[in-house]
């Protein structure tokens, strides 16, 4: 019988298939503008937050306000992607969503996105209710890799840390779980990776078999 009691889930890469469509968007966004950043270290952003990303483009600019206009419009291109149905739930998150319900399990989201963003994409996948609650990266001091966000659910979940499973998709994310305590399964995302220096409970292909963790 298992011993877990509440689920966080990641949303960008984990329960949403977002983070791809963000490297493809930013990847295009700079080639526009003629910034010289490539795909590689687009991809290293995966799991970060918001002002973590605009730091590190900022070195490239030199110019902080260019930055995060350069956010908005790579942000306005993912909306248009969304409103015309380019952006997927990943396979069996929904359905092994139902069976938490079905077995009382409790699940929150616990993300870097800030809450402005991050709600528009849930309520447009009609998950936001779903949640017994949702930590946002704009209500931490550190997003991802920082635990402060699952530190922050932890305490909103009045489980024990040992009770608690947490599904991620990413380097960051797991790297937040293991500094704040938390068992994580480890579902890659755009492409698998190992990592030695991240302890995982399980790694899975989809939330298919993600189940049997609670059997």
């Amino acid at each position: 019988m298992s011993s877990f009691e509440y689920v966080f889930f990641d949303m960008d890469g984990c329960l949403v298939d977002s983070e791809r469509i963000y490297c493809d968007l930013w990847l295009e966004t700079f080639i526009r503008y003629n910034i010289p950043i490539s795909y590689e270290t687009i991809m290293s952003w995966r799991g970060l937050g918001f002002l973590e990303i605009v730091d590190d483009i900022n070195q490239y600019t030199q110019d902080r306000e260019f930055a995060m206009s350069l956010r908005d419009k790579r942000d306005a291109l993912f909306w248009e992607r969304l409103e015309k149905n380019e952006v997927t739930l990943k396979p069996y998150a929904l359905e092994f969503m139902k069976i938490l319900d079905e077995r009382n399990i409790p699940y929150a989201c616990v993300t870097s996105t800030f809450q402005y963003k991050a709600e528009r994409i849930l309520k447009y996948f009609n998950l936001h209710d779903r949640f017994k609650f949702i930590v946002y990266g704009n209500q931490v001091e550190r997003t991802k890799p920082f635990p402060d966000v699952y530190l922050k659910a932890i305490e909103l979940s009045n489980t024990d840390t040992s009770k608690i499973l947490a599904f991620e998709d990413s380097y960051n994310g797991m790297l937040s779980c293991n500094r704040a305590g938390l068992s994580v399964v480890y579902i890659p995302d755009m492409i698998k990776e190992s990592y030695p220096d991240i302890k995982i409970h399980a790694q899975l292909e989809s939330f298919e078999s993600a189940i049997q963790l609670f059997d």
